[in-house]
């Protein structure tokens, strides 16, 4: 069976070459929406079994001069996918169409629904 991934709001840890960044996505019936003090995450998600895919536009909203992303880029589209290991918490790699430097793990863990 299946580990559930409920609605909610999530924490997510981005883990790059660059360093880590944190922030939080809200997941809503295949909608993600959330972002960090400076970037902002848009986009959708499906689930297949226990397998979970996502395309996110990563851009920033609060312009620091010389400020860039742990992913490196402050505008970019990133492909994310990984196994739901139990209910709330998954465990992903991340790559991009833009820029085949763009890789990172990240996990997302359920803080509330």
């Amino acid at each position: 069976m299946p580990a559930a991934l409920p609605n909610g709001l999530y924490k997510i840890a981005f883990e790059t070459p660059s360093g880590a960044e944190y922030g939080v996505a809200c997941l809503q019936d295949g909608k993600l929406r959330g972002g960090d003090s400076g970037m902002a995450y848009v986009g959708s998600y499906e689930l297949d079994g226990d397998l979970l895919s996502a395309e996110i536009s990563v851009s920033q909203h609060r312009h620091v001069p010389g400020a860039v992303s742990a992913l490196g880029f402050n505008n970019v589209q990133v492909h994310l996918s990984g196994l739901v290991h139990d209910a709330g918490v998954v465990r992903l790699t991340g790559t991009s169409p833009m820029s085949s430097s763009i890789k990172f793990k990240a996990r997302l863990s359920l803080l509330a629904d």
